[in-house]
């Protein structure tokens, strides 16, 4: 009966050691998990800090576009009134070369 029982104490301590190592190779399994969710965390941080940054400088691009076409168009506008002055500058300039001459049938300033 004594043979029996250490039988049963050796088993008992056996089964008790396959436990424990079982139970540290699930911790030491669970810990490589969270390191791998750590890496994917710190890789998917960097993707959108990347994405943060392209989309700053599309929203970069756009405000100088947007000036520019303002720009543009303050300058079309200044091209339009000179074209305007320069139309009347040589209508101007027709009428003194016309009323310069002998058949002038403009009226006289008054």
């Amino acid at each position: 009966m004594g043979e029996k029982r250490v039988l049963t104490t050796l088993v008992s301590v056996i089964s008790i050691v396959v436990a424990v190592v079982g139970f540290i190779i699930n911790l030491i399994a669970i810990g490589i998990y969270i390191g791998k969710l750590e890496g994917f965390k710190d890789l998917v941080n960097y993707k959108f800090d990347e994405q943060d940054k392209k989309l700053e400088k599309h929203n970069n691009f756009i405000t100088r576009v947007y000036k520019l076409e303002k720009n543009e168009a303050v300058l079309e506008e200044q091209i339009n009134v000179a074209n305007h002055r320069i139309k009347d500058l040589e209508k101007e300039e027709h009428h003194e070369k016309s009323c310069n001459s002998l058949d002038c049938r403009c009226k006289p300033a008054q």
